[in-house]
């Protein structure tokens, strides 16, 4: 399968999800310390602005097919770390 970035002026495409969530935080989120910050997502149709940058990196998870987070229980996989811990709870 190939991932294809959709965000405004961006055709990379890469070969798995882990990849493309990568280059999204690194070259279109950036960072505060080098001046390149960016809290405006500019995904294709998603306008969604935020403050902070862990804010920014977390919504991306809605556009990436990436589930890094599994329950050592039943395996089932989440794209956050929070939405896990609340499933681990209902073991």
């Amino acid at each position: 399968e190939i991932f294809t970035c959709l965000w405004q002026g961006c055709t990379q495409q890469y070969f798995d999800a882990e990849q493309l969530y990568s280059h999204l935080t690194n070259d279109h989120v950036g960072r505060k310390s080098t001046g390149n910050l960016c809290l405006t997502c500019h995904w294709l149709h998603c306008d969604v602005t935020v403050v902070k940058r862990d804010h920014i990196t977390s919504h991306l998870r809605v556009h990436v097919p990436l589930k890094p987070h599994r329950c050592s229980f039943c395996k089932k996989a989440f794209k956050r770390p929070q939405d896990l811990k609340k499933h681990e709870k209902t073991h």
